[in-house]
């Protein structure tokens, strides 16, 4: 996901060209500039700060050309002659709140004293730093999505990942915050202070004003505020604002902006706290939201009913873009910060301020699991060798844990004639065998733990659900395929494949062999009768080392007039954990000749996930931990011989 708040519409992508405007710059050769800021640009689209945060090693060594603003939107004016310098040391600074970061790095200039950066130092000298901007033009996946601003619900594109950068270009109208915003190395004797000078500065005369900061968080415009500060006079800092107050304010507007509070009432408080004078914390804008959200619910019972029906949607939708692998990589930490509240991951229900928006729609585990779930079966839908097996099985329904009889009736004799006016004679009734099974619970546990959500393990989260479903689809195919591999004693009391059951062979694979066994197929005949099935094998089930084998004999097809055995065809099933690599076998279709039948309780055969969490322990996370049980449930037996072969190979 990106920013809170987004509501996704659809696909989108491709250019992305952003300008910003320049601030600060002196005498040198480099300087320390913003690239570009998360957020909302004027130009409609919306950069999250995990997007700017993995696009920062791109941005080392791109380019930087001096363009007009037409040349740089239509891509052109890449010419040497407006190569004024480079970009190194690209890195990602987060700031107050979320999606509020930047991407800086430092400008190398060609020539310090070309006319260009002449012109740019005069022109911050003079106070003009809104005339020059820096912009990326740069190839990203994004997608169209709403997003929330002070104006209302709006369109943008969301850049989820970016693909190349072309270059970084100095052109006049500003758009994404791209600015020069300190020198590194100046000429002259009085050279400007750098970021380590201003912190021992600060340290030494005002070290107040860093209290409850991050030194290495804090951007360069509120660095020089803080030293504005420090250095002002006494009635001039009487009448400062304090950091501190206009960093909570941005984080108060951020906040309730993201809430489901109607317009008119987003509006209203976050007039409230622009207006507060005194230091407040994020749990006094939490709390006022929920009271404000109380009060309307009280006197408007469409506007909660409204925020329960909502709420876990946009909450199911953002999980189930995190799990999704045809997306982007998001963080997994600010999905549980934006669907909880609990922003600094205590997993503690006090501080899940998000959750008591809409206490209907369950714990955080819940949610969880119902995504996890959700991919599970997706997953489990999607076709790999672990669906093998459905090719030789039969699938049914089973309702309960009882012993399942599977009977295997005999044939009937040929119809005898009925002479004119002859009464018609009673048939002998076939014979009957029997199979039976007992399906059985299959399963384990998974755990999520705090540290796994405040590390933000992107890629251990994401893959519990590709792992839970490879476990038990692997489980069941080998589970089905063991029944080949292993011979095991069937209903007759007699190995599945025996000489009694005319379906065992040693002969190696090769055309004269599996003709003989396919003849041996088709001459089985039905349980009780003499009446031949007629049926041969539709798949060649082998492993891996036969593979090359298999496809030479009946893929290839290089004989301009195919020899029986190329027109047979079979399918070949290569078997991936089968160890013999001599060992082949055959097997007819099953609706012609059930083989082998597999049930499933209910019938539903994707496994199902269960949450353990406690939720009566007043915790997100009991034991600081959330574990979820996979449960699969089957069973399954040889239920006629007849439909498979196999030829062990000494």
């Amino acid at each position: 996901m990106g920013g809170p708040g987004i509501n996704h519409i659809g696909p989108a992508g491709g250019a992305f060209r952003e300008a910003g405007q320049l601030l600060a710059a002196s005498g040198g050769s480099r300087f320390q500039v913003r690239v570009i800021r998360a957020g909302l640009s004027a130009n409609g689209n919306f950069y999250p700060d995990t997007s700017l945060r993995e696009a920062a090693p791109l941005f080392e060594g791109a380019r930087v050309f001096a363009k007009s603003d037409a040349e740089h939107l239509a891509h052109g004016g890449k010419d040497v002659r407006n190569l004024i310098g480079r970009l190194t040391r690209p890195a990602f600074v987060a700031g107050a709140g979320p999606d509020s970061g930047e991407l800086q790095a430092e400008l190398e200039v060609i020539d310090p004293a070309d006319p260009l950066a002449t012109k740019l130092r005069s022109a911050l000298e003079r106070g003009m730093a809104d005339l020059f901007g820096l912009s990326i033009d740069a190839e990203a996946d994004a997608e169209t999505a709403t997003i929330p601003t002070p104006g209302g619900p709006r369109a943008a594109r969301i850049a989820r990942r970016f693909r190349r950068v072309h270059s970084v270009d100095l052109i006049v109208e500003p758009g994404a915050g791209g600015r020069v915003i300190s020198l590194i190395e100046a000429n002259g004797k009085d050279k400007p202070m750098d970021r380590t000078q201003i912190l021992a500065l600060l340290k030494e005369r005002r070290p107040d004003l860093l209290e409850g900061q991050v030194p290495e968080q804090l951007s360069e415009d509120e660095l020089m505020a803080l030293l504005k500060e420090a250095m002002a006079k006494p009635d001039d800092a009487a009448k400062a604002p304090d950091p501190r107050l206009v960093e909570a304010r941005a984080m108060a507007l951020a906040r309730i902006q993201i809430s489901n509070l109607p317009p008119t009432a987003k509006r209203r408080l976050q007039d409230e706290f622009k207006a507060r004078t005194e230091l407040f914390v994020e749990a006094d804008v939490n709390a006022a939201i929920n009271d404000t959200a109380s009060a309307i619910a009280d006197t408007s019972p469409a506007f909660s009913n409204q925020v329960l029906r909502e709420r876990p949607q946009k909450m199911a939708a953002m999980l189930d873009a995190f799990f999704d692998p045809k997306k982007p990589a998001t963080s997994f930490r600010e999905c549980y910060v934006e669907l909880t509240g609990d922003t600094r991951v205590t997993g503690r229900r006090d501080k899940a301020v998000r959750l008591t928006e809409a206490a209907n729609s369950g714990t955080f585990a819940d949610m969880l699991g119902d995504a996890i779930t959700r991919r599970v079966v997706e997953d489990y839908k999607a076709n790999d060798q672990y669906d093998l097996w459905r090719r030789i099985a039969t699938v049914v329904p089973v309702a309960d844990f009882r012993t399942q009889e599977r009977a295997r009736w005999g044939g009937y004799g040929d119809l005898p004639l009925v002479a004119e006016s002859q009464a018609y004679g009673a048939l002998d009734t076939p014979t009957d065998e029997k199979a039976t099974y007992q399906i059985a619970k299959r399963g384990g546990t998974e755990t999520l733990t705090l540290e796994m959500v405040r590390n933000d393990d992107v890629a251990m989260i994401r893959q519990i659900p590709q792992k839970l479903t490879r476990a038990a689809k692997r489980t069941l195919s080998k589970f089905v395929f063991d029944f080949i591999r292993t011979n095991p004693t069937i209903y007759d009391g007699k190995a599945l494949f025996h000489a009694d059951h005319g379906n065992l062979g040693t002969g190696a694979l090769d055309a004269a062999n599996f003709a003989a066994a396919r003849l041996a197929m088709v001459r089985q005949t039905e349980y009780g009768g003499q009446d031949t099935l007629g049926v041969g094998p539709k798949y060649l089930m082998i492993p891996f080392e036969l593979e090359e084998t298999a496809r030479n004999l009946f893929v290839r097809g290089t004989n301009q007039d195919p020899t029986f055995v190329q027109t047979l065809n079979p399918q070949i099933l290569p078997i991936w954990y089968w160890t013999d690599a001599s060992d082949w076998a055959l097997a007819a279709d099953p609706v012609e000749v059930p083989g082998i039948e597999v049930g499933f309780l209910d019938g539903k055969d994707a496994p199902e996930l269960f949450v353990q969490d406690d939720p009566s322990s007043g915790s997100l996370f009991a034991r600081d931990e959330i574990t979820w049980k996979i449960r699969h449930i089957y069973g399954g037996a040889v239920v006629d011989w007849r439909g498979l072969r196999k030829h062990v190979v000494a």
